[in-house]
């Protein structure tokens, strides 16, 4: 997916969410992983799909009447642009700290993308320690001046606790990136 077909999807998204009265409109998610990346950062022009974390419901993980509208109206999208089911997914909110301050990046009538900050989306890509991750986490350390581990522990420290940091093996990725 490219920037113009992302705004493309959001808007048929929200003509979705029109019509499923089990969602409390304006349906409220930020935008993490790849599409972050792409708009914000511009270290690629492609996405696989769109990570969010839902606010005004509960994750998909945990099925409610919300969330199984959620999930419909993701699939009449995908449905009529023939993507992926999953082009859009929760699936990291099942394991994200809090976002800490957001940003309304696009409004529509029913449904509100933010965006947190730079910092969070750091911590995020550190704590899931995955290898095709690390073209992200060195732009997003140059675009915000970490060098160090310290100053990557540091900032991790901020969204998660040391458990957490234990449960997703952070030792190890920061021992490989520095």
């Amino acid at each position: 997916m490219q920037s113009n077909e992302i705004d493309i999807y959001l808007q048929a998204l929200d003509e979705a969410l029109s019509t499923r009265s089990a969602i409390k409109k304006p349906a409220r998610l930020v935008v993490v992983g790849g599409v972050y990346m792409m708009l914000f950062l511009k270290n690629r022009t492609s996405t696989k799909d769109v990570d969010v974390i839902p606010l005004s419901f509960p994750d998909t993980m945990n099925p409610s009447d919300e969330t199984k509208a959620f999930r419909a109206a993701i699939w009449a999208v995908a449905r009529r642009f023939h993507l992926k089911q999953d082009w859009m997914n929760d699936i990291v909110a099942s394991f994200s700290p809090e976002t800490g301050p957001l940003s309304l990046w696009r409004a529509y009538p029913n449904l509100e993308i933010y965006i947190p900050q730079v910092n969070y989306i750091l911590a995020l890509k550190l704590l899931a320690g995955r290898d095709r991750d690390e073209d992200d986490i060195l732009a997003l350390c140059e675009h915000i001046g970490i060098k160090t581990r310290e100053q990557a522990q540091t900032l991790v420290d901020r969204y998660a606790s040391k458990e957490w940091q234990m449960e997703c093996n952070l030792t190890s990725t920061l021992d490989a990136l520095f």
